[in-house]
C-alpha cells in the first residue's frame, strides 16, 4: 500500500512554504521601490496565522508518516493480514452499515444541539431569529454534508481497493487508512474481539484523540481473516494489557 500520510505530509510542507511566501514577498516588493496597499497588512498577518498552524499540521503528518512507514517495512508489527474478495466484500458492506449508523448518530446529536441553541437564542433575542435559524441551518447542512462524504469516501476506498490491513501496537494501517493510538494526545480506550458472523469477526478498537473543544473518540474495526483467529485473540490480550498497565 502507498504511504498516504506521507502524501499529506508533503502537501502541508508545501503549504507551510507558500504561507512564509506569503509573508516574505510584500517586503521585497516594498525594497523595490512598488507601492503596496492596506491589505498587503492583512494578507501578512493571515500568512502567519495559516503558516503557524500548518507547521504544525505538516509536523503531525511527518511523525504518523513515519509510524506507517516503519509498518510497510515490517518493524515490529503485530500482523499483516490480506483478505479474499469474499471476506474483503462481506466486511466492506458490514463496515459500511456500521459506518452509517455511527454518522447517522452523530449528526442528528448535533442537528439536535443546534435546532436547541437556535431556539433559546431566538427567545433571548427574538429580533434576529432569522439569523440564527439560516445559522442553524447551514450547521445541519455541512455536518450532513461532511457525514454523507465521509462515509461514501470510506465505503468507495474499501470497494475499490483489495483489503489489507497492517497492526502494530501502536496502530493499524487498514486498506489506506491509518489510525494511530500512540502520540499527539491520542490514548487507546477500548480493546475487543467481536464475532460478526456472516461477516469476518472484527478487532474492536476504540481510541480518543484531542478535538477543537474537547476529546473525541474514534471506533475502528479490523477484520480477521479466516485462520487468523487465534493471532487476533493474542493481538488483543496485548493491546488490552496495554491498558491495564497505564
Amino acid at each position: 500500500m502507498p504511504n498516504v500520510e506521507k502524501r499529506n505530509a508533503i502537501a502541508w510542507w508545501i503549504l507551510f512554504v507558500l504561507a512564509v511566501a506569503g509573508v516574505v514577498t510584500p517586503f521585497f516588493f516594498t525594497l523595490f521601490g512598488a507601492e503596496t496597499g492596506d491589505w498587503v497588512f492583512g494578507v501578512i498577518a493571515f500568512c502567519i496565522v495559516f503558516g503557524i498552524a500548518a507547521i504544525v499540521v505538516a509536523i503531525m503528518y511527518t511523525k504518523r508518516a513515519g509510524q506507517v512507514s516503519r509498518m510497510l517495512n515490517n518493524e515490529n508489527l503485530l500482523a499483516h493480514w490480506t483478505y479474499s474478495t469474499e471476506e474483503w466484500a462481506q466486511f466492506t458492506q458490514k463496515e459500511h452499515k456500521e459506518n452509517t449508523r455511527d454518522k447517522r448518530n452523530m449528526f442528528v446529536l448535533v442537528a439536535v444541539i443546534a435546532v436547541i441553541v437556535g431556539i433559546t437564542l431566538s427567545f433571548i433575542n427574538p429580533d434576529r431569529w432569522l439569523i440564527y435559524l439560516f445559522t442553524v441551518l447551514g450547521i445541519i447542512l455541512l455536518i450532513g454534508a461532511a457525514a454523507f462524504w465521509t462515509v461514501q469516501m470510506r465505503y468507495r476506498q474499501n470497494r475499490k481497493y483489495p483489503g489489507e490491513v497492517y497492526i502494530s501496537p501502536d496502530a493499524a494501517f487498514i486498506n489506506r487508512e491509518f489510525h494511530s493510538w500512540h502520540g499527539s494526545g491520542a490514548s487507546l480506550e477500548e480493546v475487543s474481539y467481536l464475532n460478526t458472523d456472516p461477516a469476518p469477526p472484527v478487532i474492536h478498537v476504540v481510541y480518543r484523540v484531542p478535538s477543537q473543544y474537547r476529546r473525541q473518540s474514534v471506533d475502528v474495526r479490523i477484520p480477521v481473516p479466516r485462520g487468523e483467529e487465534k493471532t487476533a485473540e493474542i493481538i488483543v490480550a496485548r493491546l488490552q494489557s496495554q491498558l491495564k498497565s497505564r
